[in-house]
């Protein structure tokens, strides 16, 4: 695992997340927040929202074809990860 320099969180674990919760968290558009549980020792594994989710089930639960190309994973630092999860959870991580 890496780390990226943010200009809010600095110097953070690097994470990826679909296009849609980046969007969603800049907008604060509520989108939904996916994640796999396979790696329990990874607090922050990749995640994804709503609508991949639909298109990765309709493939079986792989991220091939139009699941992987609507994907478009983002990379995000952890701290804007954290507030991102609560966020499209439903939480209110400004208040």
């Amino acid at each position: 695992m890496g780390t990226v320099r943010c200009e809010v969180h600095g110097s953070q674990q690097e994470t990826l997340v679909c296009q849609h919760i980046a969007e969603g968290l800049v907008r604060r558009n509520r989108v939904g927040f996916f994640w796999t549980a396979d790696d329990p020792n990874n607090a922050r594994p990749d995640a994804w929202c709503s609508a991949c989710e639909e298109r990765v089930k309709a493939t079986g639960g792989g991220w091939v074809d139009l699941a992987l190309e609507h994907l478009q994973p983002k990379i995000l630092c952890g701290g804007c990860y954290d507030v991102a999860k609560q966020f499209h959870m439903g939480g209110d991580p400004w208040s």
